[in-house]
């Protein structure tokens, strides 16, 4: 066993709690899923932003499998999307994914307390030179960068309070310019958020020009807990849903160039994915996600190959799937051994 698969498995034996309770799923429904784990963004003139658009048609197509978030609290042992169907077109400034998967309710308007939106994100190392971190949320010296589309971003208005209780009742605020018996909206505000605490206070969540600009939030972490909202000018994500027929179709658009590297033509970069229903409660840490997959952007035509990427996130996979197997018949003999030793 080389030192690589070693630390792979230290850090495997150390996120014990999803392997055990999500590896089983992983495996099962990657064998359900034919074993692809890799997807070829073609190159276009420019990527389509609608997810109807018919470029999509020619795209590659990546079955992933889904397994419950059940590593650190709050825990999910039943995930409300079970997987997601992937494609990947690049342009000479964007890449673009297109995630589809199955929703009978579209949860997008979040105008009460216990009202959750529906969303999906991608993540990739911040640094691929660094190594390919922990597919949860990455790790300590090793970041990586997320992509989230959320549903009440993109269709806020189905989410305002007032259009869904004409008859309630509201104080009057000063500074909001509407006389007294009217209820204040969010732009009526102007230059003075003193009431708007969540703006105020710098929240990307209530930042009404960040959401009016785009559906997708941009973050960074570097393992559990430690999930940070970038900047307002380095929210550089797009993204467009579209819910019909019990089905989620999400266009998500990100810069090739990123802080910590480019996207280039025969580059195999490692992605994950994590989807919230709204139906089922799920937000924050309660949700679905992929273990990682790779993505490889096609070269145009009359550049030489280059095999090299690909092999080395075949080696991953391999190492990936030995360790597992190898701290699954770990515990297993462990088990074994404490059932002989009770009887």
């Amino acid at each position: 066993m080389s030192l690589f698969d070693i630390r792979l498995l230290r850090r495997s034996v150390l996120f014990s709690p999803l392997v055990l309770a999500g590896g089983a799923l992983f495996g099962a429904r990657r064998a359900a899923a034919q074993e692809k784990a890799s997807l070829l963004a073609k190159s276009v003139e420019r990527v389509p932003e609608a997810p109807d658009d018919a470029l999509w048609q020619s795209a590659d197509l990546l079955p992933v499998p889904l397994a419950p978030q059940a590593v650190v609290k709050p825990r999910v042992y039943e995930a409300g999307v079970k997987d997601l169907a992937v494609r990947a077109l690049y342009d000479a400034e964007r890449l673009a994914l297109l995630i589809e998967w199955a929703d009978g309710r579209e949860d997008a308007a979040i105008g009460g307390v216990a009202d959750f939106r529906d969303a999906v994100a991608v993540e990739f190392p911040a640094d691929p030179a660094a190594g390919i971190p922990y597919f949860a949320m990455g790790e300590p010296g090793k970041p990586v960068t997320i992509y989230q589309w959320k549903a009440d971003w993109q269709f806020a208005a189905k989410g305002d309070v007032t259009s869904r209780r004409a008859d309630m009742i509201a104080d009057w605020y000063p500074f909001s310019g509407r006389p007294a018996g009217e209820i204040a909206g969010l732009d009526d505000y102007a230059e003075e958020r003193v009431f708007l605490t969540s703006q105020a206070a710098g929240s990307p969540l209530g930042d009404v020009a960040l959401q009016s600009r785009t559906a997708v939030e941009k973050l960074q972490a570097e393992g559990f807990g430690t999930l940070t909202s970038l900047a307002a000018e380095a929210q550089d994500g797009g993204g467009r849903g579209a819910h019909a027929d019990g089905r989620w179709r999400v266009v998500l658009t990100m810069p090739i160039a990123q802080a910590g590297f480019t996207f280039t033509p025969g580059m195999t970069l490692p992605m994950a994915f994590a989807v919230w229903d709204g139906a089922k409660l799920e937000r924050g840490g309660e949700k679905a996600v992929s273990t990682w997959y790779f993505v490889s952007l096609e070269k145009p035509v009359g550049l030489a190959p280059d095999w090299g990427p690909v092999v080395a996130a075949a080696a991953v996979l391999v190492a990936q799937f030995a360790a597992l197997g190898a701290l699954r018949r770990a515990t297993g003999a462990a088990a074994g051994t404490s059932d002989d030793a009770r009887s």
